[in-house]
């Protein structure tokens, strides 16, 4: 007997919408560098305004670099701004950035990146508390109209498997990370994190780093019929080098949800016709699902 589609889905940027949760990160990164400066925040706000400014010139130099390389860049997915900005910071010769870096170091912070990843963890853990889920609106209607056409749904996300839970069933969605659930869930899924090879993929003069052995192994493993994310870099890159190169447990269709902030360099031709549909919202999925059969 044929088994039921399974669909492989980000959570971020695909179930929500980040603008209100990178923007709380956004005012908690400067809050907190306003503290350790002993500045104005207005005036923390305003050097890194100019920092961003910097970036969004030259987006393809700048992202969020766990290790040093880049994993995802900075214009595909504003989450990615705080540890864009950071590493920036750290590599610049400006007098200011200096100033902040040193502020950074007398708190007690190793480096930046490790400043970077406090401010997203507190920042991320803030707007929970005092947010509600910026669930997708009709995202309960959504899903149980792709679990009528008899998908299969798990979530895969770099987040935490308790925030995905939490929010999904504040939205009236049954969700687990137990198979019983009618939305199986696998958080921490280090999507981001690269592997010992400098193996990559080349779209519009960009490298992008597809040895990420942890999303490998989770592909290998659920052997997916269809894949869909909002980065490229960290949700479609990989499967797509799979698919390729003909591996069984790569997916048949690759999804990316588009934003407002999806940038070009990956819309124009689909990354060089490696993304098969592009959505605006999970529930143009079902048309997709139907035509797997």
């Amino acid at each position: 007997m044929q088994r039921p589609p399974k669909i492989l889905s980000d959570f971020d940027g695909v179930w929500t919408n980040q603008g209100p949760e990178a923007a709380e990160l956004d005012r908690w990164m400067a809050a907190a560098l306003a503290e350790l400066c002993a500045w104005p925040v207005t005036r923390v706000q305003e050097e890194l305004a100019r920092f961003t400014e910097v970036m969004q010139q030259a987006p393809h130099d700048h992202g969020w670099a766990p290790d040093g390389r880049i994993s995802a860049y900075v214009d595909e997915d504003p989450l990615c701004r705080p540890s864009a900005l950071c590493r920036l910071l750290e590599q610049s010769s400006d007098p200011q950035a200096a100033v902040m870096r040193d502020a950074v170091a007398r708190g007690g912070f190793d480096c930046m990146a490790t400043f970077a990843e406090q401010c997203f963890r507190q920042g991320t853990a803030a707007f929970r508390l005092e947010h509600p889920p910026c669930i997708v609106e009709g995202a309960k209607s959504m899903l149980e109209q792709l679990l009528a056409l008899g998908a299969e749904v798990v979530i895969v996300s770099n987040s935490e498997t308790e925030k995905i839970v939490d929010w999904l069933r504040a939205a009236g969605i049954d969700a687990g990370d137990d198979p019983s659930a009618s939305v199986r869930v696998r958080g921490s899924a280090a999507k981001w994190k690269l592997g010992s090879t400098d193996e990559t993929l080349h779209v519009a003069g960009r490298p992008i780093y597809v040895d990420r052995p942890r999303y490998r192994e989770t592909i290998a493993a659920e052997n997916p019929d269809l894949i869909i994310g909002d980065v490229f870099s960290l949700d479609l890159a990989l499967p797509h080098v799979m698919r390729t190169a003909g591996n069984p447990t790569a997916p048949r269709k690759l999804v990316l949800r588009r934003h407002p902030h999806t940038p070009k360099w990956i819309l124009d031709d689909r990354a060089h016709g490696a993304i098969d549909h592009v959505v605006d919202q999970v529930g143009d999925l079902a048309e997709i699902v139907r035509s797997l059969g």
